[in-house]
């Protein structure tokens, strides 16, 4: 009974063994694929900030001011020099930087652009709660 006894144990030492060369094995192929991602899927840049445009007015608040956000490499300063005259020009969407796609609603007062390179800027109405 002592020889099964033993052998169980070596048993339970030997799966255990094995356990953790597995893990460590799992451990070094996430490590290896981690460190090959490139470099886009880092933490993301993001601006955000206001400017000044048309009036708008909804459900009985009204301003000038509009909140807007650019990620991933969009240029707040490129996208709030545009934003006074995509609001004043009703959704006219004409003036456009290179390499951005952009739309608008609410006759230019809500909107969003992307860039050729996955940035997002967008623009809406700033809301004081």
């Amino acid at each position: 009974m002592k020889g099964r006894v033993r052998s169980a144990r070596q048993a339970g030492k030997r799966g255990l063994a094995s356990l953790v060369v597995a893990g460590l094995l799992a451990g070094l192929a996430l490590a290896a694929t981690a460190s090959a991602r490139p470099q886009a899927l880092t933490a993301p840049s993001e601006c955000i900030g206001t400017v000044n445009g048309a009036p708008w007015s909804y459900k009985g608040r009204h301003g000038t001011a509009y909140t807007v956000l650019g990620v991933n490499g969009a240029s707040c300063a490129t996208g709030a020099k545009l934003v006074p005259s995509w609001t004043r020009g009703g959704g006219d969407l004409k003036r456009v930087p290179v390499g951005w796609h952009c739309s608008a609603t609410l006759a230019g007062k809500l909107g969003e652009c992307t860039t050729s390179k996955g940035g997002i800027f967008e623009w809406s109405p700033k809301y004081k709660p």
